[in-house]
């Protein structure tokens, strides 16, 4: 049995154990990739120093690092961590020893890609970005339209879209199969972004 969930990336680790305590899965699998589970992950679980020097953090200035960069301090001004949902998901998972799959494409592929795509599209990104950084994250909640959003991403930034979208769909898809195969009579539970979710349930109907 599978159940997909959609998720807001800024949900609280209660609301998060409230879901899994819930279905009582047998396996879970999240919407990270191998890179993000040892940089997001790791460090809260195993107690791994977090808080590195500015000096010593390597600044990431792909068009992905930017975008990271921002969304993660407009989170942090609402005391918010961006991808909660999915770092608390895998927190409960190793707590709980219950067997946890990555599933998404790797970040570093996913930066490789995005810097391939046109000028144009990457300049378009940062006007968004410049729009983004007068809104708070409650602003930015309440205008939430995640399937508007996607079909404006897709009309506006169309390789941009199918680097970010599509091809991860793909990836997280063909994962989410071996995952039925290697568990084929465990209860799996997958937590994806809510954007994802529409995508998902035509590929699994």
């Amino acid at each position: 049995m599978i159940k997909i969930i959609g998720t807001n990336h800024l949900m609280s680790k209660e609301k998060i154990y409230n879901i899994i305590k819930k279905e009582m899965p047998d396996v879970i699998g999240v919407e990270l990739c191998p890179t993000r589970y040892s940089l997001l992950v790791r460090p809260k679980f195993y107690g791994m120093k977090e808080n590195i020097q500015a000096n010593e953090k390597p600044k990431d200035n792909t068009l992905i690092g930017k975008i990271a960069d921002k969304i993660n301090e407009k989170a942090k001004e609402s005391n918010l961590e961006y991808g909660s949902d999915m770092i608390n998901a895998s927190i409960y998972a190793k707590e709980n020893k219950i067997p946890l799959v990555l599933l998404d494409m790797d970040i570093t592929r996913i930066k490789e890609l995005m810097e391939k795509t046109p000028e144009k599209e990457k300049k378009g990104f940062l006007e968004e970005l410049r729009k983004f950084e007068d809104m708070t994250i409650k602003e930015v909640q309440k205008q939430e339209d995640v399937n508007g959003t996607l079909n404006e991403l897709k009309t506006n930034y169309p390789i941009s879209y199918e680097f970010l979208i599509t091809m991860r769909e793909l990836t997280l898809s063909n994962n989410i199969l071996k995952t039925i195969t290697k568990y084929p009579s465990k209860k799996i539970l997958i937590l994806l972004g809510e954007g994802h979710i529409k995508s998902m349930e035509k590929y699994f109907k």
